[in-house]
């Protein structure tokens, strides 16, 4: 039953007009005849498959938002239950959807979306405390006020821990574009699976569209999303390695909601996250003349011609001095000693001697096997081949860092060209060292950062367990 303008529900909240379709059913606009303030009203509608209304599903959307009382959080005032309906009575929120921003608007400014997502962040993270999943994160579920209060509504779905699904066979709860990878292949609803939806919302409102290509087969979609990637973004800028952390496939290896809404509120205020795998790169600055990658590539050329050298000299030598000594053979070689392919430099062009290297297995570092010589190089090797990700690189990581999850490890150095080291101060003693860093990202731009590293020992080399600002 649709209500007409100036029906009176419940005896008390009069209807003015129809504002918004939600996820289960019409929202309407109303008067609130006793307090005189202007509130939203929705008729919880019909599930697929039913006959009558799911009064069981709009009591439980009731006492999940009913339970929460938040700024980032519609408030749910009061249920009606009339004529066999079941009435939420809510918060009137003046503003708009983010999906209508976006439409109407465009593409948002990273800033304005780490702003809307840290305060979505702050929302979640107050229902997931309270033991509610909401499991139906989406743009169109997301107001803006007039003010930039961000507030996210639509319970509807909403589970509580502890309560028995109603799942009907057949029908998915939650919009498929903006269902997590473990949802869409039919696992149990967690906080995780928020945390993904309030990426890809806002994916959505800083690109302008679904990190997934929208198909008309759901189906379709879910396989997506299981099964691949979301395109790289192209307008999030400084915003896209907490996108890439909110969006891991891995739900172990995401954020938390506390953790979102804290790296989003920095985002929002300017601060960039310095971090191993959420450290966004700066404004732009001009790419050095000669890139670190080539500098390298130099060094060893110059290195391996030295090399090549000595040893020529070392055989014409021996050729000039061989019936002088005894034990010589009966005749000359017929092929001159080269060097082999396996002695390369593996360390960085500040840190070679006058003659090649042997590299080290995968995680040791050359040198001393202990000390600050061995912590440097150790450094400076890690580096070297850390971007783009591999697992030589992983492997040199204790298991500190290696907590953060392979998928977002990758993500991050799959941003990163080169890394310059410099000004490494290791200190006798301890396993703390200094370095200065400075990351090349694939878009050209450059973030120079003092990092302190905490190492551990293991195997009897060194990997790096953790890391920070200095200073």
């Amino acid at each position: 039953m649709q209500p007409h303008a100036d029906q009176l529900i419940g005896g008390r909240y009069r209807v003015l007009a129809p504002i918004g379709q939600g996820g289960m059913g019409t929202v309407w606009l109303c008067r609130d005849e006793t307090l005189h303030r202007e509130v939203a009203v929705k008729q919880v509608g019909l599930l697929p498959g039913e006959s009558v209304t799911d009064s069981a599903r709009a009591f439980r959307e009731a006492r999940s938002s009913a339970a929460l009382s938040h700024r980032n959080v519609v408030t749910v005032f009061d249920v009606v239950e009339e004529e066999g309906r079941i009435w939420l009575v809510m918060e009137h929120v003046p503003g708009r959807s983010l999906a209508d921003m976006v439409t109407e608007d465009g593409p948002l400014p990273p800033t304005t979306v780490a702003n809307v997502g840290a305060q979505l962040a702050d929302g979640l993270a107050a229902a997931h405390d309270a033991g509610t999943v909401h499991r139906d994160v989406k743009p169109g579920n997301v107001l803006v006020r007039d003010d930039g209060t961000a507030k996210i509504s639509d319970f509807g779905i909403a589970r509580s821990v502890g309560d028995p699904a109603l799942t009907q066979t057949g029908f998915v709860t939650g919009t498929p574009n903006y269902l997590s990878p473990e949802l869409a292949r039919g696992g149990d609803p967690g906080p995780a699976a928020d945390v993904w939806a309030l990426g890809a919302t806002l994916y959505f409102a800083v690109e302008g569209r679904p990190a997934y290509e929208p198909r008309s087969n759901p189906v379709a979609v879910l396989h997506d999303i299981t099964s691949g990637q979301p395109a790289r973004p192209t307008r999030a800028e400084f915003l896209e390695p907490a996108l890439l952390r909110m969006l891991d496939r891995d739900p172990d290896a995401r954020w938390s909601t506390h953790d979102a809404a804290d790296a989003l509120r920095r985002l929002a205020r300017g601060e960039r996250p310095t971090t191993r795998t959420e450290r966004p790169a700066p404004a732009p600055a001009p790419p050095p003349t000669s890139p670190p990658t080539d500098r390298r590539r130099l060094a060893y050329v110059v290195l391996a011609v030295l090399a090549l050298l000595l040893v020529l000299a070392g055989v014409a030598y021996a050729a000039a001095h061989r019936d002088d000594d005894p034990s010589a053979g009966a005749g000359p070689s017929t092929e001159s000693p080269s060097p082999s392919p396996s002695r390369q430099p593996s360390r960085s062009p500040s840190a070679e001697t006058s003659t090649p290297a042997t590299p080290t297995p995968t995680g040791s570092p050359e040198g001393p096997a202990d000390g600050p010589a061995a912590q440097e190089a150790m450094l400076r090797d890690y580096y070297a081949i850390a971007p783009g990700g591999n697992d030589r690189a992983w492997s040199m990581l204790g298991p500190g860092e290696q907590a953060q999850g392979r998928g977002s490890y990758d993500a991050f150095w799959r941003t990163i060209t080169a890394v310059d080291v410099a000004d490494v101060q290791a200190t006798p003693g301890s396993n703390t060292v200094l370095a200065t860093l400075t990351f090349h990202s694939t878009d050209g731009r450059t973030s120079t950062e003092r990092i302190q590293f905490e190492l551990i020992r293991s195997g009897g080399h060194y990997l790096i367990n953790d890391d920070a600002p200095a200073g």
